[in-house]
């Protein structure tokens, strides 16, 4: 085994890396959160995709120490290795995003066709007139 790279089934130099990305529900800077898994053997749970004014990045998981500091709990230790979890992770979140925009779409389709639906099977309402015998405010009656 190469240092720096686990051995795929295809005995070739790439990272066996399997990633769920779980989105965010109304936060403001937070996308969503992930979970990787290397090689089938270390996961790596905690992971946020952050939008900044640059764009969305990947945070590793982090823990406040005694001086109220934020440091990675784990992290990549090459530049290439932090290149591909970034890339992983960044591109299952738009591939999350992308499906979870379809099922919207397809969920607002579906509702205009069964509203549709409704509006053709309801009959219409008679509007009360003034003169139904009714009482009203405005006329000062009781």
């Amino acid at each position: 085994m190469k240092e720096g790279f686990l051995l795929n089934d295809n005995n070739t130099n790439t990272l066996d890396m399997t990633v769920k990305v779980f989105p965010a529900q109304n936060d403001k800077n937070l996308l969503a959160t992930a979970s990787v898994t290397l090689g089938g053997c270390f996961a790596i749970r905690g992971i946020h995709i952050i939008d900044s004014e640059k764009g969305a990045f990947v945070s590793m998981p982090q823990r406040k120490n005694s001086k109220g500091e934020y440091k990675d709990i784990c992290f990549p230790t090459t530049a290439e290795m932090r290149k591909a979890i970034n890339t992983a992770v960044l591109d299952e979140y738009q591939k999350t995003a992308q499906r979870s925009f379809d099922r919207a779409e397809q969920a607002m389709e579906k509702r205009g066709s069964i509203m549709d639906k409704l509006h053709e099977k309801r009959p219409e309402q008679p509007k009360p007139s003034i003169g139904d015998g009714a009482k009203h405010r405005d006329t000062g009656e009781r």
